[in-house]
């Protein structure tokens, strides 16, 4: 399955993630980083590989997508931290829009997730720092 495939699909699905290798294709509809991350908690190789297509990647989607070894990440909207991250990695990316930061569900300032990272370059602190953040908006 190719980018243009991947992308159809998640524009006509409503699905906010499609990760894809050959004989391989993971979708969801939950928001946020939580179909990473919930991937990543149970196998940190799931996304090995993988060609994926988010609805928003930040900062934190795209450490973590780099901390899970995908091969390509593309993104309808990307902030410039996830840019400038993934510019100091060995992954290729692109995206269709760029912002300057990722804006929170109540739409007044940025999003936790992305916060959380936006001092930490480090792919493991970053996935504890955002476990651990992702478990205090969980209660």
């Amino acid at each position: 399955m190719n980018l243009t495939q991947q992308r159809f699909i998640q524009n006509n699905a409503g699905y906010s993630i499609v990760s894809a290798k050959p004989h391989f294709l993971y979708v969801s509809r939950q928001k946020g980083i939580a179909p990473i991350m919930d991937m990543l908690k149970k196998d940190r190789t799931f996304f090995k590989d993988c060609v994926i297509v988010d609805a928003v990647i930040g900062k934190a989607a795209a450490m973590m997508l780099v901390y899970g070894d995908a091969a390509y990440i593309h993104g309808r909207i990307m902030s410039a931290s996830a840019i400038a991250f993934l510019n100091t990695q060995n992954i290729a990316y692109s995206f269709d829009e760029r912002c300057s930061y990722i804006i929170n569900r109540t739409k007044d300032g940025m999003c936790p997730m992305e916060q959380a990272v936006l001092s930490i370059n480090d792919l493991d602190q970053a996935y504890q720092a955002l476990t651990l953040k992702q478990m205090q908006l969980r209660k």
